[in-house]
């Protein structure tokens, strides 16, 4: 093995130690700048020729995009295999960005979003960076290709794991997975001041130009999403706690219909329609596969004989959704059924703009609170975000993790129809058809004036009987 003399900083050298001496997968969410992809790509080649660690299987880097990959570790990686490891330019492949060293093993650099180029590769080494941006199909891709050589149980393959945090989803889910597994995973999770090999400098500088929430991901390794996130203004610390249904008095219920997973949430409501008012999240489910009825026999049975006020997805309210029910039963008529109570009768949702005003608004000044045992529901309100920064379209997921835009809507429904937004000119809740200015006709101002209505015939005009033979005004 070549003789490598790097420069390690702060605890760069127990996560590098982890990788080199010890045979267990290893998952590090550290922060931005702290040198991980600097260590991927002195431990690539060092990789490449030990068997101990290829098993004469390929050794493959992977990051979110092609173009990632060129920016990232492409450079570093080639300047270090050839000056620590003397690999000639004509074994490195700059187009197909592969590296051939002289055992016949191949480092491999690919794309998470082009898995498809990875279907019957078998790894013996893998890093994956960023792998927070990874989708669900793409992880499990990549861990299907750590097999075993055939005939040989002894050479399974290895996962290196480093990241920053970019909400909860596949990767978390992982991530705490592999601390209930220490036989299995080595867990690192460090924050700028506990890792200590960051630019200290640049980091209190981007603590002044970067937003709370944006340093916490960046810098605090916090799982919470920001990027384009649909309910910015909640926040775990402030927004969750302990809730406790005292058995009686009356409950609402925030329902979306999916086939996929069927979600509600429980709330009690304080002060419904007023500025001071308030939500407290008792229960949120989530249940996979179940119809209507069923979701409505499980809230049921946790709350019975309470009088519950229902606020519903009103795109699929008059639909037949629940297949497994007579033709013409919906899920309104099914809820009914249970003693439902629907409030909001309107045929189709209120817009995204208006519920993401409403419902930050109303979160921010503290109006919300969810029970911290609602752990779908707070993961959903970390999760649920925008297609990009339009703020125009919500991303639907799919499987197991479309309980996130369900949960989310349901929240966003009650909110709105319960806490329109308010202005002290009136104090009372304000909706366009209050607005005196939508109540003329355009242009009015500029036609003569009516006794009858804006723009309509003058008194001059039906006293003479001009309009005599205009059946809107005088028949006979």
């Amino acid at each position: 093995m070549a003789n490598v003399n790097i420069s390690l900083y702060g605890r760069q050298h127990e996560i590098f130690n982890d990788w080199v001496n010890t045979d267990k997968h290893c998952i590090d969410i550290i922060h931005a700048g702290s040198g991980k992809t600097f260590l991927a790509s002195i431990a690539l080649p060092i990789f490449c020729t030990n068997v101990k660690y290829h098993k004469n299987k390929d050794v493959v880097y992977f990051a979110p995009t092609r173009e990632m990959i060129k920016t990232l570790v492409w450079p570093s990686l080639t300047k270090a295999c050839k000056e620590y490891f003397d690999i000639k330019d004509d074994c490195i492949n700059n187009g197909e960005l592969t590296i051939k060293f002289p055992n016949g093993v191949y480092l491999r650099c690919k794309s998470a979003e082009a898995r498809e180029n990875i279907r019957g590769m078998n790894i013996g080494i893998a890093i994956l960076d960023e792998a927070s941006l990874y989708n669900q199909e793409t992880l499990q891709e990549i861990t299907n290709r750590l097999r075993p050589k055939i005939g040989s149980n002894d050479t399974p393959g290895r996962m290196i794991i480093i990241s920053t945090p970019y909400g909860s989803g596949p990767l978390y889910d992982m991530f705490k997975a592999a601390q209930q597994n220490p036989d299995t995973f080595i867990v690192r999770h460090y924050d700028y001041r506990q890792m200590r090999s960051g630019n200290m400098a640049f980091i209190n500088e981007q603590k002044k130009i970067l937003s709370p929430l944006k340093f916490a991901q960046d810098y605090l390794v916090s799982w919470e999403q920001v990027s384009d996130m649909f309910y910015y203004s909640f926040k775990p610390e402030s927004h969750t706690g302990i809730v406790t249904d005292v058995g009686a008095g009356d409950l609402y219920h925030f329902a979306d219909f999916n086939k996929r997973i069927a979600t509600s949430i429980i709330a009690r409501v304080i002060k419904p329609y007023e500025k001071t008012g308030r939500i407290e999240v008792l229960k949120a489910y989530t249940i996979d596969n179940c119809g209507t009825e069923q979701l409505a026999q499980a809230i049921r049975y946790d709350f019975p004989k309470r009088r519950i006020y229902s606020i519903i997805d009103q795109s699929g309210s008059q639909l037949n959704r629940d297949t497994t029910s007579a033709f013409g039963i919906t899920d309104r008529v099914l809820l009914e059924k249970y003693g439902f109570q629907i409030m909001n009768n309107n045929k189709a949702n209120p817009l995204i703009t208006d519920t993401d005003n409403t419902s930050n608004a109303f979160i921010a000044r503290g109006g919300l609170t969810v029970d911290i045992n609602a752990t779908k529901l707070i993961e959903a309100m970390k999760s649920y975000h925008y297609e990009d920064g339009t703020r125009k379209k919500l991303v639907k997921y799919s499987d197991k993790y479309a309980f996130i835009d369900g949960l989310g809507d349901c929240l966003r429904y009650g909110i709105h129809h319960l806490f329109p937004i308010t202005h002290d000119s009136i104090g009372i809740p304000e909706y366009i058809g209050m607005d005196q200015r939508f109540n003329v006709m355009p242009g009015a101002e500029h036609l003569p004036d009516s006794p009858l209505f804006s723009g309509g015939p003058t008194w001059e005009q039906i006293m003479s009987g001009e309009d005599a033979g205009d059946e809107d005004y005088m028949k006979y």
